[in-house]
């Protein structure tokens, strides 16, 4: 895209050869030389040594064309191996998932392999973690061939839709700690702290044995059949 915005495209790719006029040499020559600056930025470090020798654009795309797009059965292999066993990490981003698995069609088309956009949803699809096993199931359900762009937007919908479930996993994990914390500090109180039911210091009244000990008699009473028979003033 960035070289075709620059007007290079055609140049790098050898689609567009060099005119015979002066004045058009100069302009391809320009072009080309933009070209190779292009690709120069846009590949990975490791990747340098391939177009190490290149001096213009077209010449630095062939040879990666060379490396990356060799027809030969070996190479198949390996692309479609990689293409059909791809597995989607739920823990990573969908979309990292989608590019993968399309970038690699790109990739075995450009070779000269035949892919239809079903090959690559069915791939999409049956690939996905067994925790997007109801969204698999939904799409694969769906009437009609799925278009690749309306499978892909609704992977990202399901992605969108799960984000709340972990919003709430990670608030009750803060509200837990919180309340674990305040136990804590209830626990450690100075002694310079004072108990509102007792008057003693060292303990707050939540954790005040004198009212541990006046619940645990209400309890008693509460399931003490004569007492409570008493307190509705039944006789024997």
């Amino acid at each position: 895209m960035v070289m075709r915005r620059a007007s290079c495209y055609g140049i790098a790719t050898g689609t567009k050869e060099r005119l015979t006029t002066r004045d058009k040499q100069e302009r391809w020559d320009l072009q080309a030389e933009n070209a190779l600056t292009i690709i120069g930025l846009s590949i990975q470090p490791d990747q340098y040594e391939y177009i190490r020798d290149a001096k213009t654009g077209p010449a630095a795309w062939a040879a990666l064309c060379a490396v990356y797009e060799k027809n030969s059965r070996a190479n198949q292999i390996a692309l479609k191996r990689e293409f059909y066993t791809t597995r989607h990490n739920p823990n990573a981003l969908i979309r990292e998932y989608t590019n993968h698995v399309t970038a690699l069609a790109n990739r075995l088309k450009a070779i000269g392999v035949t892919l239809k956009d079903e090959d690559i949803v069915d791939v999409l699809i049956f690939n996905l973690d067994p925790s997007w096993a109801s969204i698999a199931s939904s799409l694969s359900a769906l009437p009609g061939d799925l278009k690749l762009t309306d499978v892909i937007g609704a992977l990202v919908d399901e992605e969108a839709r799960r984000a709340p479930e972990t919003a709430i996993s990670g608030s009750t994990e803060d509200t837990a700690l919180y309340t674990q914390s305040r136990r804590s500090r209830a626990m450690n109180a100075p002694q310079s702290v004072k108990c509102y039911i007792c008057g003693k210091p060292g303990h707050i009244s939540h954790d005040c044995p004198k009212r541990q000990d006046q619940a645990h008699v209400t309890h008693n009473s509460n399931s003490d059949p004569d007492v409570n028979h008493l307190a509705t003033g039944t006789v024997w």
